[in-house]
């Protein structure tokens, strides 16, 4: 009775303290201290949201402090899981999703095209509202998570296109937002009225490179590949356009703050 008693009173502790929280380093290792074998904390793993440091001095911790291989290397494993698909960036070892932000409107400036006689490119401006954007990132070089769906392209809506259509992050480019006031403008287009020329897309000059870490299974680590001064940035999609009517209306903001 002692033992059945002992049983249900672990099992009150393991569902009230981990059914609605993340597990962590230190989660796996309260659930070790119970008693829990390792059965238990894979099967925990496997269907829990995780927010593991799988960094080398961490998991050299766990290990000396009695954590079976296979849940480290499952703790390894989901970190290259993400639920869904999108852009998310890595914050005191969690993954935040950056929702997009829609364009509020377009401007189209012609002035200094008229000045200079046709020599300076018109240019066409889309804007999102507010200076700043919703997403602090507190690092000069962050680390983003792009999850594309591998496998379903037909499960289309205006939320997520761009990664059910999209292979590789190669189709976005990295650029930064001018402050005006109360938005944030990016320039999406220029034509040249003297040459008959125009352009769509962001110019090259006004793109930031970033590095490529293939992941697996649609699942990408994308890194500036130099320090990104305070600011106002985004991730801007460039590819191929669908039919349906679907246009690119949106950009995945975010703000590097010291």
């Amino acid at each position: 009775m002692r033992k059945l008693f002992t049983f249900v009173i672990i099992c009150f502790i393991f569902n009230s303290s981990y059914a609605q929280q993340e597990l962590t380093n230190d989660s796996i290792l309260e659930l070790m201290d119970l008693g829990f074998g390792k059965e238990v904390i894979l099967s925990k793993i496997n269907t829990s949201t995780v927010a593991f440091d799988t960094s080398i001095p961490a998991l050299k911790k766990l290990k000396e402090k009695g954590v079976p291989s296979e849940v480290l290397a499952a703790m390894i494993d989901t970190d290259n899981k993400t639920a869904e698909v999108g852009v998310f960036f890595k914050e005191d070892g969690k993954l935040i999703k950056i929702l997009p932000s829609i364009f509020s409107g377009n401007r189209t400036s012609t002035l200094g095209s008229s000045l200079s006689l046709g020599i300076a490119p018109a240019k066409k401006k889309s804007y999102v509202n507010n200076p700043v954007s919703e997403n602090h990132i507190r690092q000069n070089k962050p680390e983003f998570i792009f999850q594309f769906d591998a496998e379903d392209k037909n499960d289309l809506n205006q939320v997520n296109w761009w990664f059910k259509t999209a292979s590789s992050p190669n189709e976005f480019v990295l650029t930064q937002l001018k402050q005006k006031k109360n938005r944030r403008e990016l320039v999406v287009a220029k034509a040249r009225e003297i040459t008959g020329t125009s352009q769509t897309g962001i110019d090259d000059k006004d793109t930031i490179d970033f590095e490529i870490e293939d992941l697996g299974k649609g699942r990408y680590k994308i890194t500036p590949k130099y320090a990104l001064e305070p600011g106002e940035y985004c991730f801007f999609y460039q590819g191929n356009m669908l039919a349906k009517g679907y246009t690119n209306t949106s950009i995945f903001d975010f703000s590097i703050i010291n």
